[in-house]
């Protein structure tokens, strides 16, 4: 740990006066076809340890109505649940809704996904952390059915081996560096285990203009550079649920929508690096991993227009629309992928930086 990030970490802490006991809100935007998913999340927030004082839950227009999943139990065990349905627009504009929802008594927001679940202890230590000066929280979280945990991915190990425990706290920790350093090239952990401080900003929106990818970052990083002490608890506190829609992990390679989520996430990091100071390590990681997916774009758009994928030309459209420096890029790099591809080199498909 640096010097200096150190006693601006120490002085933080020690300026921060204990806060009264956080009143939180449960933001979920919803949009399933399997049946259980959502009854399952809720039944996890009536589970907490510590109570939620609302939660929201937005119908976004989703094949399977909300509605058929709230259950009489969970109307009684979570007497603050609000559901609001509406026509399909999005999950950034679900969550808006779901903020704009919240009552004016609230001072701290949690981010839960309809197919995902927390464990018992996710908001009690939330807010615990907020409580004692913690403005931003979020947790480890581990995918259902199998061992480890995100925190033992290479890329996320820093979390471990820069945790400064926070005394008092068994098994929170204190984020000592920059939010550059945090955030490097990828977004350490996972949306649904985020808790905030509604003060920071409280008239937060999610950007509506990403369709795949990366909206929750940008307000991560709006959030992150506003707060004094960042907190994370070093336990899974998530569990990424099996089944659902899950805009993200659909998007993968073969699929028109993998272009659109290339550009959401190209789209991202040109944001960061134009919007916040980043070190030049990190600048330089966030313009490999650009170049990068700018690289899996050309291969994703030709592998398309082989098969002569409905969509693809869409899909592309947005992706040059989104990048026009994406073209450019191309017409340096589309020889050695053809040599590549020719001499049956193998071709990376992912990203994983």
């Amino acid at each position: 740990m640096k010097k200096d990030d150190g006693r601006r970490l120490t002085m933080a802490l020690q300026s921060t006066e204990p806060r009264a006991a956080a009143r939180i809100g449960v933001v979920i935007p919803y949009f399933q076809r399997d049946a259980g998913l959502l009854q399952r999340a809720l039944s996890s927030v009536a589970a907490q340890e510590y109570r939620p004082a609302q939660v929201v839950v937005v119908d976004d227009g989703s094949p399977r109505a909300a509605i058929e999943e709230i259950t009489p139990a969970l109307r009684e065990a979570l007497p603050g649940l609000t559901v609001i349905r509406r026509a399909n627009q999005g999950i950034a504009h679900a969550r808006n809704v779901a903020l704009d929802a919240l009552t004016a008594d609230v001072t701290a927001v949690a981010l839960l996904d309809s197919d995902d679940y927390w464990e018992r202890s996710h908001l009690r230590y939330a807010a615990s952390a907020l409580s004692l000066g913690g403005d931003f929280f979020f947790s480890n979280s581990r995918v259902e059915g199998k061992t480890g945990d995100q925190f033992q991915h290479p890329s996320r190990r820093r979390l471990l081996s820069n945790a400064r425990p926070v005394q008092g706290l068994p098994g929170i920790a204190c984020w000592p560096h920059s939010v550059g350093e945090l955030m490097g090239a990828a977004c350490p952990f996972a949306t649904a285990t985020v808790v905030f401080q509604r003060a920071l900003m409280p008239a937060i929106r999610f950007p509506i203009d990403f369709r795949r990818a990366g909206e929750d970052q940008v307000v991560f990083w709006a959030l992150l550079v506003r707060s004094s002490v960042i907190m994370y608890s070093i336990e899974p506190t998530l569990v990424y649920g099996g089944g659902g829609l899950g805009a993200w992990q659909k998007s993968c390679f073969g699929s028109p929508t993998h272009l659109v989520r290339l550009a959401d996430e190209i789209h991202l990091r040109r944001h960061v690096l134009s919007t916040y100071p980043v070190s030049a390590g990190d600048r330089q990681l966030m313009q490999r991993a650009i170049a990068a997916r700018r690289y899996m774009a050309l291969y994703s758009a030709l592998h398309l227009l082989r098969r002569r994928r409905e969509d693809t030309l869409r899909e592309l459209r947005y992706l040059l629309r989104s990048d026009p420096m994406c073209a450019a890029s191309w017409c340096v790099k589309l020889p050695k992928l053809v040599y590549r591809w020719v001499s049956g080199a193998p071709i990376t498909t992912e990203w994983t930086g």
